[in-house]
């Protein structure tokens, strides 16, 4: 397998959100922790009629195997692919906000030389989704040969703008987590480029959390 070069470019921001006038303090987190109730998906990487998704751990270790998630440089609308995920949870102690703080993903990976890959994770809470947390990855091919490998990323969201679900009440309902997926391949001419999978590797995506009292 040859390798190249590769460049990778991490961003953080924060979609337009009100402000909060609450002072709150971090803290670990409750517990015990709270469950995921039910998760669905959807998106071009992962239709709701036959997701083909792998869901893996509990709350706290959650890992999503997208096993249809491909994307490729032969069409432009190939070229772009998205899966969102959309978690149901509940059974929290009452007086937290938990936010989706680190984000992993995987995948196999073929660039030309020139071509590059943006990928973007979202992440906002059905109640309040004019708070959106968004980071965004470029994976680039600087070097002069075909890049083909199994590639692993990971991004980290600033405290002052990760997007907190509402405060939990009495009856320990956290909320609705909807956590978007998606890449991007960028290439002229007849350069080509693909992220999904191999016969070793599968595109999958996996996050940990920040807690904080309110």
């Amino acid at each position: 397998m040859r390798s190249a070069a590769v460049t990778a470019a991490f961003l953080s921001s924060l979609a337009a959100a009100a402000p909060t006038t609450n002072t709150l303090t971090t803290r670990d987190a409750p517990s015990p922790p709270p469950r995921i109730v039910s998760v669905s998906y959807s998106g071009s990487g992962c239709p709701s009629s036959a997701p083909g998704v792998d869901q893996t751990g509990d709350f706290n270790n959650i890992a999503l195997r997208m096993n249809a998630f491909e994307a490729r440089t032969t069409t432009i609308a190939d070229s772009s692919v998205n899966c969102q995920a959309h978690l149901s949870i509940a059974g929290s102690a009452a007086g937290w906000q938990v936010g989706v703080k680190d984000v992993s993903v995987k995948g196999h990976l073929i660039l030309d030389p020139g071509a590059s890959l943006d990928y973007y994770v979202q992440s906002f809470w059905s109640e309040d989704a004019d708070k959106t947390s968004t980071i965004k990855g470029t994976l680039s091919n600087d070097g002069a040969a075909r890049l083909n490998q199994d590639i692993t990323a990971h991004s980290t969201i600033p405290d002052g703008q990760v997007a907190y679900s509402p405060c939990t009440g009495a009856k320990g309902n956290v909320g609705l987590l909807n956590v978007n997926f998606r890449v991007a391949l960028q290439a002229d001419g007849a350069q080509y480029g693909y992220f999904g999978k191999d016969p070793d590797t599968t595109a999958s995506e996996s996050w940990t959390y920040i807690w904080r009292r309110c």
